[in-house]
């Protein structure tokens, strides 16, 4: 009697669950967000190193304890000798960044655009853009210096090696894009077309506004990764080399806290760039409820 009058009692006490669904909530932020810190120290711990490093004073070295504090080796970047001035590099490989970013992005566009019709070889077209992630870099820079010899054409920072840095940077530029068009809804442009705008004007008044955030990340892809491009560089730069490839050679030489300096530098740079981009893009946004 005890027992059948108790045993719904203990069913429904079996079926509770240990934790509320508020309680599981605040503990998967918790696990989610200790992996987040987690990964991310993981990931900037040693840039942050090298950035302190890079402050060291003169006749301090590349570990620590830290022999003083000055900017003597940010001096000697600007005060380099002929052995070791990475401005020339610097200014290469800014330039590079720059021509495939802005390449990167039209070609993202237009292609990403010309895939959302529907036309033969789509799957060609896709898989043969998307080649430039799936061969490793090194065999491509040295296949591609291969061809240029034979062909008797001669390798240069500014031809050979700014192809080789677009077939590396437009498949992240042209799935950046692709994604952003397939939340993109057609019959905006349909809305237009009706009302009677050109398709250039309802490209400009209507697509390009909703798809600049992707127009922008595709611009930063196509800058970031050229600019520390090494394995497609090593073989298709020429003599003039770029920075990437400057810093390897010096590494060979002598590991200095210049080393050091440079790299805060430069990712101070891209930390400025990537703030600039995203104050732009706040800002036309802004402007564009008023």
């Amino acid at each position: 009697m005890d027992g059948t009058a108790y045993a719904p009692g203990r069913a429904r006490a079996a079926r509770r669950p240990l934790l509320d669904h508020r309680a599981r909530s605040r503990l998967t932020a918790w696990v989610l967000g200790t992996l987040t810190v987690g990964f991310l120290l993981y990931q900037w711990l040693p840039i942050l190193t090298l950035s302190l490093l890079s402050f060291s004073g003169p006749t301090g070295g590349t570990t620590f304890p830290m022999n003083g504090v000055s900017l003597h080796w940010y001096r000697e970047l600007w005060d380099a000798s002929i052995m070791n001035d990475f401005k020339p590099p610097l200014g290469r490989s800014f330039v590079l960044a720059i021509a495939c970013a802005v390449t990167t992005c039209l070609l993202s566009v237009a292609s990403a655009q010309a895939m959302r019709g529907r036309f033969r070889g789509q799957g060609l077209f896709f898989y043969l853009i998307l080649l430039g992630i799936m061969a490793p870099g090194l065999l491509v820079g040295f296949g591609f210096a291969l061809v240029c010899r034979i062909l008797g054409i001669e390798t240069a920072w500014n031809t050979t090696a700014f192809l080789v840095h677009v077939s590396w940077t437009l498949p992240f530029g042209f799935l950046t894009m692709l994604a952003i068009f397939n939340r993109f809804d057609p019959k905006l442009e349909e809305a237009a077309l009706t009302l009677g705008a050109s398709r250039w004007t309802a490209f400009r008044r209507i697509t390009l506004p909703i798809v600049l955030p992707g127009v922008i990340g595709s611009l930063l892809f196509g800058f970031s990764l050229s600019y520390d491009e090494f394995a497609r560089s090593m073989f298709t730069t020429g003599a003039d080399i770029t920075l990437p490839l400057a810093v390897m050679a010096q590494l060979d030489r002598q590991l200095t806290p210049e080393l050091f300096a440079i790299g805060a530098a430069t990712t101070v740079t891209s930390l400025l760039a990537i703030l600039a981009c995203t104050f732009a893009l706040w800002g036309l946004r802004r402007a564009q409820r008023r």
